[in-house]
Order: C-alpha cells, then structure tokens, then sequence
C-alpha cells in the first residue's frame, strides 16, 4: 500500500519559493514539504534516513562553496 495522500493551498510565493528550492537542491517537493513538517512538528527523526542525509550533502555543498569563495 502506497503512502497517503493529501491536497493543500499554499500562497503563490510560497509556492514560487518551494520551486525555486527545489530546483536548486535536486530534491523533490513532497521530501521538502515531508522533511519540514517533521522538522516543525518535533520529530525529524521520522524523517527518512536518505531525505536526512541528502539534506546533510546539500548543506556540505554550501559550506564547501562558502569556503572555496573566500
């Protein structure tokens, strides 16, 4: 049985920024929407262990570049 299923309406510039950060970061919206939910609702470790450590690669890219650029 697949994961449920459920429909939201968010803001058009929330929506334009859930866009654009996925976009930069590869990942795809429902883990981003998944992912902070967890994080809001206390319990980030329900998150899966894959969208945990994608999360931890993309924020090791950031500070490689930031080191790099300085």
């Amino acid at each position: 049985m697949g994961k449920p299923q459920i429909a939201i309406r968010i803001p058009p510039s929330l929506l334009e920024k859930l866009n654009n950060y996925v976009d930069r970061t590869g990942m795809s919206k429902t883990d981003v929407i998944v992912s902070a939910i967890a994080h809001y609702l206390g319990c980030g470790s329900d998150v899966p262990l894959s969208l945990r450590m994608a999360e931890l690669e993309r924020k090791m890219a950031q500070l490689e570049a930031l080191v790099k650029a300085k």
